[in-house]
This record gives C-alpha cells, structure tokens and sequence, in this order.
C-alpha cells in the first residue's frame, strides 16, 4: 500500500496534503443466498488480506452499503427478497460520496444477462464457475479503483475548504464569508430573527509593518484572529475581510447582544499578547456594527453601514465600537 501526497502552493503558506489509502483492514461485503458460496468467497477474501462482510439477501446488502461499512461488494443476482440488479439500481441513487465497487457473481453467464447487470450499475461481472485466481484478481482490480475513488473524493473536499480558507489567518475568505451573510439572512428572513454583524479595523497596523517589519504583521493577523475565534459564539462566521479587516457574522444577534460581543473583542484586543521580544508592541482595534431587525436587508448594504460605522469609530479616536444607528 502506498500514500498520495499533493503540493498546494497558496499565497504565503505552503501546504502538503497526504491522503492516506484505505489500505489494510478493507472490508468487503458478499451478499449470497447461498451459505456454501458466502464461505467460498469468504475464504477468497480472506486471502488477499480483507475483512468478509457476509449477508444472505439484497436487502441487508443495501443496509450495510447505506451504512458505508464497505466499499467493494460481491453481489449475487438471484437473492431473496431484493435480487442483485434491484440492489445496484438503489446503490447508484444513493449519495456520490458512498464509494462501492460493484462486482455481481453469478451462474447466469449470458451476454444479455452481463450487458443487464451492467447497465444496471455493476462495476464488472464474473461467473461463479470461475476459478479462484480470477475472482481474486477482479477483486483486486475492485478495492485498487474504491482505493482511487476516495482518494479523489479526500482531494476534492480539501480543495472545496481550500477556496474557503484565508490561508494566513485559517478564517473565511472575503467571498466566503460574504457567502455566509447571505445564507444567514435568508434564514433569519424565515425564521424572523434579526441578524448582526461586526466590521473590524486592527489600529494603526500599517505602523506595525514598516515599524516592526511584515512577518512581524503577520504575526499580529494570526493572533488577533485566534483571538476571534475564543471570543465569538460558536455559531458565528468569522471571516477576514481584507487586509487588517475583519467581519464576524452573528445570527438571531439584537443590536445591543452585538455590541456587547464587540466591546469583549475590543477589550480583549488591548491586552493581547503578540511577541515576548517586542515589549512595547501592543494592538487595538475599531469596530462599525450593524443589525437587520428580521434580516430584512441586503448583505452589501449591511456591510456598506458596518464599514461606515467603523469610519466614525476611526474617526472619534479609534479602539472604540460604534453602532450604525
């Protein structure tokens, strides 16, 4: 067995993905009517190293798929109940994340039959008069294509979160989170409750950089949206902005609950502790806040009041939260 490791090349980070195989301890199902073939095929399995799932009809076979116990399945054709055809057709309606190579095992040997079970959704066919060394090796050729399936499946889903991810601070990324405030104001709009959101400046963070260099900024980033992250509910979308901006999203959040979140945040800013040898090296931040009583309003145009609320923040003296009222 061998592992799959992918390079992603983000801005400022680099990032090494390892996807690790099925692998060893692979279960594979046998759905068989017949106790003397379950055991047949039992040992077969064995054999090459997997764990035998046995079941005797096509309706424990498609319970134990459904449940995702195994991802290559020796089928019967003729079974009780639900036959061999019937349990692919269902197979292939479930989830395109429930991985299952099909192989159907079968005395029936004609070419209609094959082209049936095919169309029927099976990944290959094999007759039960053929011998060991060939049913093992159309095994084989099973469980290294799951093997490949999920791989790509793993990938995708890493590749899904990386287009969400801001890759220096591990939030949201501007569209996503915007994508957020979206979402939550159409649940809000049907549930009738009112969602906030807070718009936030780091103070100053230019001087930061030309003062103390830009990994030293970056640092400040990484800290001050840890920070986030302990403050905030664990139902709220924190997100970076842009730059030293951040927007929080708080769903069924009155004005006042938001301002309150924001002035934690604020407070808890002054005494973040960012470097052990820079001494004097401190943070604060700006926040602009804005409610939508029912969530009746536009993403853009909450954001556009949050972002001038933040202005008046700044304006006023900075390290202050002001609400867009």
């Amino acid at each position: 067995m061998y592992c799959a490791r992918v390079l992603f090349l983000c801005p400022g980070r680099l990032i090494l993905v390892e996807i690790l195989p099925i692998g060893d301890g692979m279960k594979i199902l046998i759905a068989d009517d017949d106790p003397i073939s379950r055991k047949i095929l039992s040992k077969i399995v064995t054999d090459l190293g997997y764990e035998p799932i046995t079941v005797s009809n096509g309706k424990d076979a498609l319970e134990s798929v459904k449940r995702k116990e195994c991802s290559v399945v020796l089928l019967d054709w003729m079974m009780p109940g639900m036959n061999g055809i019937e349990v692919c057709r269902e197979i292939r309606m479930l989830d395109s994340d429930n991985i299952c190579y099909i192989i159907i095992n079968s005395a029936r040997e004609g070419s209609d039959d094959i082209s049936r079970a095919l169309k029927a959704g099976a990944n290959d066919y094999i007759s039960k008069k053929s011998n060991s060394i060939e049913l093992k090796a159309r095994i084989g050729v099973g469980v290294r294509t799951a093997q490949l399936e999920k791989k790509l499946i793993d990938l995708n889903n890493r590749l899904k979160y990386l287009v969400r991810i801001d890759s220096l601070t591990g939030l949201l990324n501007h569209a996503a989170i915007l994508k957020e405030l979206s979402i939550e104001l159409e649940r809000g709009r049907r549930d009738a409750t009112s969602t906030s959101i807070l718009m936030l400046d780091l103070d100053r963070f230019k001087a930061v950089n030309d003062t103390y260099g830009h990994q030293t900024g970056d640092k400040v980033l990484i800290r001050f949206s840890n920070l986030l992250g302990q403050s905030c509910r664990s139902f709220d979308r924190i997100g970076r902005y842009g730059g030293e901006e951040f927007l929080i999203v708080l769903p069924r959040t009155e004005d006042e609950e938001s301002l309150s979140i924001g002035n934690r945040i604020r407070a808890r800013a002054e005494t973040l502790q960012i470097d052990n040898e820079i001494e004097n090296l401190r943070v604060t931040c700006s926040i602009g806040s804005c409610t939508a009583a029912n969530s009746e309003k536009h993403s853009f145009s909450m954001v556009a009041a949050a972002d001038s609320a933040l202005f008046r923040a700044k304006k006023a003296g900075r390290n202050m939260v002001m609400s867009c009222k």
